[in-house]
């Protein structure tokens, strides 16, 4: 008879695994508590100049005192944030790589295209950072002084007139397509590779309307380029005291804000997270920024990461209706 003696694992081979766990969690603490030890990557998947990125590096400027370490900037853009976004998702989980989150990328994106190469699951929110509200403005050739004059026109001849954006399914295209849906009139959409070249096509006047930042649509309004007729927001703004909002016409769905948050990759380490999370949401309200973002129409949105990570799924579902009850074609 032959007999099969088993090797039982010694204590030592079992108590392995567990020293092994101990070992890294004692090493990630010391990192984390040693962190920032080297700059930081903040990486902004819009164009240098865009409103995301001028907060942004405003923002980075009261972080990186505060943190004793340069918080930068880079810009990676493209696929409406879906490029950088994308590589900050497959960036070591170190706190040294980070995202300047966005309605777009992480409200839009996930629902707009069937096959995004990235989700919110792959991240971990930190905190809001800022929110704006955005402008519909026509250009100076468009023979409309209000919104109603606007709608008017626009249902006396549908399809003639035309919107720019920053590309499809861009917070542009679905703001844009709710508000034609809402006042039940067909407009015609005409993307660009970004929202300059969209302004400066409303500018010339080869299209017609824009939603676009409140800045860009005061500082071009001031010249006669261009009509400002609503404030898509829940209020009026002090660089557009005089524009009525979109509720105020009879638009109360009519809602276009831009928001920023910060989120890092999945498996950063909870006290790095906390860190940027203090050091952020302190430079999102502190004086001189609060002041600076009403230079641009926008304020302060400080949420914490699980508020933020709620009101990203709640945006994602604002705007699921608008895909929906516009009869926009998701994409691949």
């Amino acid at each position: 008879m032959l007999f099969i003696i088993r090797a039982m694992p010694s204590l030592a081979a079992k108590a392995r695994p567990a020293a092994v766990g101990a070992v890294l969690a004692a090493a990630i603490g010391a990192q984390a508590q040693d962190y920032p030890n080297h700059s930081v990557k903040v990486v902004v998947p819009w164009p240098a100049g865009a409103i995301t990125d001028a907060t942004a590096r405003k923002i980075l400027e009261t972080v990186s005192r505060d943190a004793g370490q340069a918080f930068i900037v880079e810009n990676k853009v493209g696929a409406s944030g879906a490029i950088g976004s994308y590589a900050v998702s497959k960036a070591p989980a170190d706190g040294y790589t980070l995202l300047v989150s966005s309605s777009d990328t992480h409200a839009i994106n996930p629902i707009y295209y069937s096959r995004l190469n990235y989700g919110t699951r792959d991240f971990v929110e930190i905190t809001g950072l800022a929110k704006f509200s955005y402008a519909l403005a026509i250009g100076a050739h468009v023979p409309a002084n209000t919104l109603a004059e606007f709608v008017a026109l626009a249902k006396a001849s549908p399809r003639r007139y035309t919107y720019a954006t920053w590309g499809n399914g861009s917070l542009a295209h679905l703001g844009s397509e709710a508000f034609s849906t809402t006042a039940g009139i067909q407009l015609m959409h005409v993307p660009f590779q970004g929202a300059a070249p969209g302004l400066q096509a409303l500018l010339a006047g080869t299209v017609d309307m824009m939603i676009l930042p409140q800045a860009a649509a005061e500082q071009n309004r001031k010249t006669g380029k261009l009509k400002v007729l609503a404030l898509a927001g829940p209020s009026r703004s002090r660089v557009l005291p005089d524009v009525p909002t979109t509720a105020e016409l009879g638009y109360a769905d009519v809602v276009v804000q831009q928001w920023f948050g910060l989120v890092a990759p999945r498996g950063t380490a909870p006290e790095v997270q906390k860190k940027l999370g203090d050091w952020f949401s302190k430079a999102a309200t502190q004086q001189d920024m609060v002041a600076w973002l009403e230079t641009q129409g926008g304020e302060p949105m400080p949420l914490p990461a699980d508020r933020l990570r709620s009101f990203q799924a709640s945006e994602s579902v604002r705007w699921s209706r608008v895909i929906r009850e516009s009869k926009i074609d998701i994409q691949p």
